[in-house]
């Protein structure tokens, strides 16, 4: 009756229902993870380029007006966003290393 049991649960005594579960929802934290980082420097990268080149790099090494300073800055920012968006896209695209679903029914 036990082996029964046991060739029933798979051999090892832990179902393969739930070893698959775990597998799916290590893969979907997975993609979160990556999906939260890109998404948080999509954001975040182009506003700190703006403030760093205005206020660090363009307002105190450079004698411009502001104005331009303002018009560098935002130039800056709009670089660092297609940046931000081509690594994302690249990563989409070409997925991770190791990545590669296999797919189970």
């Amino acid at each position: 009756m036990s082996t029964k049991n046991k060739k029933a649960a798979g051999g090892n005594g832990v179902a393969p229902k739930q070893t698959r579960q775990q597998s799916h929802d290590s893969q979907d934290y997975s993609s979160f993870k990556t999906v939260l980082f890109y998404c948080m420097l999509i954001v975040f990268l182009p506003v700190l380029t703006f403030f760093v080149l205005k206020g660090f790099v363009l307002d105190q090494f450079l004698d411009i007006s502001e104005v331009k300073v303002n018009i560098a800055s935002a130039v800056g920012a709009v670089v660092a966003l297609h940046i931000a968006l081509g690594l994302y896209i690249y990563r989409a695209y070409f997925g991770a290393p190791g990545s590669k679903g296999s797919k189970t029914d």
